[in-house]
């Protein structure tokens, strides 16, 4: 397969989800599994492999296998209709928590989340996602995915797309080529 032909992101998000669902529709065991994971002690994680990592492989997903995992176990606590067409990201969902203004926590914890490398941000976001599913607030896991795929990235681009859309800025405007101006 040319890289050409190969699935976006999304599209493999979507299946993976769906792959999920499917796996912990009628196996609460697998569903236990996935929710015992989010705690992040190397057992609980090992414990997804069976059920998960075939999968991965099977799509071609080599890289950020821990980011699809992490997800897939957040997915199982607090499931989501998978819609690739959502265009919102986790900072839509953060927004929806400090919407009511009662407490200035989810600001916080959204700050907290953005300022974290990705090898700690397991428990931030985890907490997070508590917080949405006791508020019943959407979570878009397909972007999430991709998301975390390139939260490391130097640029910090990720970050700076969730913060936008968390305080409400508008994208900023790419100049036009140099052949326009």
């Amino acid at each position: 397969m040319s890289l050409s032909t190969l699935p976006s992101i999304a599209d493999r998000a979507v299946a993976f989800l769906a792959f999920v669902k499917a796996a912990i529709q009628y196996d609460t065991g697998s569903k236990a599994v996935l929710k015992r994971a989010l705690t992040g002690e190397a057992h609980h994680i090992r414990a997804v492999y069976p059920i998960i990592l075939d999968f991965l492989e099977r799509q071609g997903i080599k890289y950020h296998q821990n980011e699809w995992i992490f997800v897939a176990c957040l997915f199982a606590y607090y499931e989501q209709p998978i819609n690739k067409s959502d265009n919102r990201n986790f900072g839509h969902s953060a927004r929806e928590l400090s919407k009511d203004g009662s407490s200035r926590g989810p600001d916080r914890r959204f700050r907290a989340v953005l300022d974290t490398n990705l090898e700690d941000l397991r428990s931030p976001l985890s907490a997070l996602v508590r917080l949405m599913k006791s508020k019943h607030i959407s979570i878009h896991y397909p972007q999430l995915i991709a998301d975390l795929e390139h939260w490391d990235h130097p640029d910090q681009y990720i970050q700076d797309r969730w913060a936008r859309a968390f305080w409400g800025a508008p994208l900023p405007q790419l100049p036009p080529p140099l052949d326009e101006q």
